[in-house]
């Protein structure tokens, strides 16, 4: 959940919003803004994936309790907005909130910039929409990429503590009582102590989350320059080359510290062979894996089809088997071509970020 003060409205909302029919009164775009960012503050993990089916309007829409909420925060921030027949605005408004959520950073900003990465699934998805959430999604997850593995500056101002003003408060407020005077100038000790350790354990933690994301990048290069499955237990060569992408994209996940996980992924699955010149058709990707692998993919419990596109084609895969059976139903729930081809360089990249979301996203 997002907290913090109010952020000033998004320098395109007026735009994104400009066929709503609100004219221009400011006063009205401000009420809109203030419940994009009310809906923002108050979106968990859980309420992302109905957000994805309303921005990108999906054919299955989200459960009518999650609408229902999202339009009661809208009311409330504007009693004139409709609680009904104005679906293209809480589109529109759906969207302006995951961007919103995006650029609030944290955990949850991270989930929705990878979330809204791969809902576009390589261009497969275009909503129409005043605003390229993919694109948008794809410039928060470098911006975060690059932040959390930016070295911290741990220089702190020395912290001193005044003793002699403290005995001169406690002389002039308990001269008297010897016993309260010296408690006022422990007191002043130990707020100091207090602060020296807060600074401490904020410093420790900062070199931890360096150590650990550091960490991460050392262990996807030991793989590279290995060349060797770390699940599969062989050689990339012995790979069937169908089955590269999503085996070397979990491998990477598998090692990868938090969302979004680091700058170079897509570098590192390059020069593991996958290359980016010739499409091959998601389905086929799929229907490539071994059973027994792709059990290891996926999680229980329900499978968002607009975030993780490809896992829920591996659970209708392995519900009906390999062939092409499964295709048209997946195809019609994600909302996409059954033919749909990516580079293999494209698929890994999808798929890593979409284990990135079942690992730390709750999706």
């Amino acid at each position: 959940m997002m907290t913090g003060t109010e952020p000033p409205m998004h320098p395109d909302f007026v735009r994104w919003i400009g066929e709503i029919d609100i004219g221009s009164d400011a006063a009205r775009q401000e009420t809109r803004w203030r419940g994009v960012n009310d809906l923002a503050r108050v979106a968990d993990s859980k309420d992302i994936d109905a957000l994805l089916r309303l921005a990108f309007k999906t054919r299955q829409l989200p459960a009518a309790a999650s609408t229902q909420k999202f339009r009661e925060v809208f009311k409330a921030a504007d009693t004139d907005f409709q609680m009904q027949g104005n679906d293209r605005e809480l589109q529109l408004l759906a969207a302006a909130t995951l961007v919103a959520i995006m650029n609030a950073e944290g955990r949850l900003g991270a989930q929705v910039a990878l979330s809204v990465s791969a809902a576009s699934l390589g261009g497969a998805r275009k909503p129409q929409l005043p605003m390229n959430l993919g694109v948008l999604g794809e410039s928060v997850i470098g911006y975060l990429s690059g932040k959390t593995r930016t070295r911290a500056d741990l220089t702190v101002q020395p912290l001193t503590v005044d003793l002699h003003n403290a005995v001169t408060k406690a002389k002039a407020e308990y001269g008297a009582d010897p016993l309260q005077a010296f408690g006022l100038v422990a007191d002043s000790v130990n707020a100091a102590f207090s602060q020296i350790a807060r600074r401490n354990t904020e410093a420790l933690q900062t070199i931890n989350g360096l150590l650990r994301v550091q960490d991460e990048e050392l262990q996807m290069l030991w793989w590279l320059m290995g060349q060797r499955s770390t699940g599969l237990d062989c050689a990339f060569v012995d790979i069937p080359e169908l089955a590269r992408p999503l085996v070397f994209a979990k491998e990477l996940s598998d090692v990868t510290a938090s969302m979004p996980g680091p700058l170079s992924v897509k570098a590192i699955l390059s020069r593991a062979g996958l290359t980016d010149k010739e499409t091959i058709a998601l389905s086929a990707i799929i229907n490539a894996a071994d059973d027994a692998w792709l059990l290891k993919c996926i999680p229980e419990g329900e499978l968002s089809f607009v975030a993780t596109p490809l896992h829920f084609g591996i659970r209708r895969r392995m519900e009906t088997g390999a062939g092409s059976a499964w295709v048209a139903g997946w195809a019609a729930t994600a909302g996409i071509a059954g033919d749909f081809q990516m580079t293999p360089l494209a698929i890994g990249l999808q798929f890593y970020r979409e284990q990135l979301l079942l690992l730390f996203g709750d999706m």
